[in-house]
């Protein structure tokens, strides 16, 4: 059961700053989603967010301009070894599947990278509590995959770059915003500027959409840093995930695309964090296998390693007038449970359903009422998983002896009922 979202941290809101009016005549029209109304649709962020709105919305006959900072990504490797493999991976569920599957984009990632997985084991390294997950008690071919951000990426990118109706800006910068005459003037870094009806906030947790909007935030700091690499294990990973919750964080093993490869989430409270991150990679082996006990695979080998500060945020609103957030921008949650981009996919899934609806029915694509609307069904299912994750992280690291005792009976007493399996893993899939 989710707590009471009373029960969350207090959070911080940051104020909103009054919008800078720079006056900038644009130089350089951006092109319209509709040519009747001369409508422009302007997504800041090509990461999976940014380019699956805009391939679903190209797809629909929507044009669409991505702009983003970065330079375009290079074609990734496609090595075994252990320093082959991308430090970020996603579990991806059916839903988050079939939706890159409509896209064009599930089959742009080779097969020999998807990582299907079958099984979850969980179980509570401070006690006996356990429970385990698997594919054939509700009837599935599989809980999901597992796949490296970057390939996600790649394929995304190549779909979008096929679509007539999408343009890809790369190394143009989010660098000032403006409202101006019912619209927002983009400026981007160099100069170049454009003018959009309507703009979609999809450039991550550290969103400068939402920054130079003063969009107010609740947020905090989970005073926790996770640790992520590839491990190689001694024998078959069984196309599991297997997750240990210890007094200071949950610790992951992600199944990945060879038997005996996966990736690793190490979350620690921030006192832990430096002694572990700091270990060579002998004795960094050592204390993994130590925290992982006789429950998982046998580490055997590990692969370079990355630390990364864990913070919740969530706007407090996803919407404004001409302006709109998606997936990190809006609400970035714990990753103990690899839901992130699984909301993120949800949000566009939602949002496009929108956007499409506007031009079938013929209004503005920045239409308050469906923007609203994407508002109110997305934020419930974020709020409860957010609130969800809270309570997880709050319950597993606690060491106080009542909390160890209650969490592993809860723990035993779901995994004797199948029923209560069966409806978790339901939900997951969805």
């Amino acid at each position: 059961m989710c707590p009471e979202m009373s029960l969350l941290p207090s959070s911080t809101f940051y104020p909103r700053r009054a919008r800078k009016w720079h006056g900038l005549a644009p130089d350089i029209a951006m092109r319209a989603t509709d040519a009747t109304r001369g409508e422009a649709l302007l997504i800041v962020g090509a990461g999976v967010a940014g380019l699956s709105l805009a391939i679903a919305l190209g797809r629909a006959g929507i044009r669409v301009t991505v702009i983003d900072g970065a330079s375009r990504p290079q074609t990734p490797a496609d090595g075994r070894d252990i320093n082959d493999w991308d430090l970020r991976v996603s579990a991806l569920t059916p839903a988050s599947i079939a939706f890159l599957d409509d896209l064009g984009a599930w089959s742009q990632i080779p097969e020999n990278r998807k990582a299907c997985y079958t099984g979850m084991q969980v179980w509570d390294a401070q006690g006996s509590g356990r429970i385990d997950f698997n594919a054939r008690d509700v009837q599935t071919p599989s809980l999901g995959h597992i796949v490296e951000n970057r390939l996600t990426l790649q394929a995304l990118l190549t779909c979008a770059e096929s679509c007539p109706q999408v343009e890809v800006l790369w190394e143009h910068g989010l660098a000032a915003m403006s409202f101006v005459d019912g619209g927002w003037e983009i400026e981007c870094d160099g100069g170049k500027i454009f003018h959009a009806t309507l703009v979609v906030g999809a450039d991550g947790a550290r969103s400068r959409v939402r920054e130079l909007t003063a969009m107010p935030v609740r947020q905090w700091s989970y005073d926790q840093s996770a640790i992520v690499g590839t491990v190689a294990v001694a024998t078959h990973h069984l196309d599991s995930c297997w997750q240990a919750f210890l007094d200071t964080g949950p610790l992951a093993l992600l199944p990945l695309a060879d038997d005996r490869k996966v990736a690793m989430v190490w979350s620690l409270d921030d006192s832990a964090h430096s002694a572990i991150a700091e270990l060579t990679d002998e004795e960094f082996l050592r204390a993994l296998n130590r925290a992982l006990g006789p429950e998982a695979p046998t580490a055997s080998e590990v692969g370079p390693r990355a630390s990364f500060p864990l913070r919740q945020c969530h706007a407090v609103d996803y919407v404004e007038q001409g302006l709109v957030l998606v997936a990190d921008a809006a609400h970035s949650i714990h990753p103990l449970a690899g839901q992130g981009i699984n909301l993120g996919l949800s949000d566009v899934r939602v949002l496009s359903e929108q956007l499409i609806a506007a031009k079938t029915h013929g209004l503005t694509v920045a239409s308050p009422t469906l923007l609203k609307r994407y508002q109110r069904q997305r934020k419930t299912e974020n709020l409860a998983m957010m609130a969800a994750m809270e309570g997880f992280k709050r319950g597993f690291g606690s060491r106080q002896p009542l909390a160890v005792i209650t969490r592993n009976m809860s723990l035993n007493w779901v995994d004797q009922r199948s029923w209560l399996k069966r409806w978790f893993m339901r939900q997951a899939l969805s």
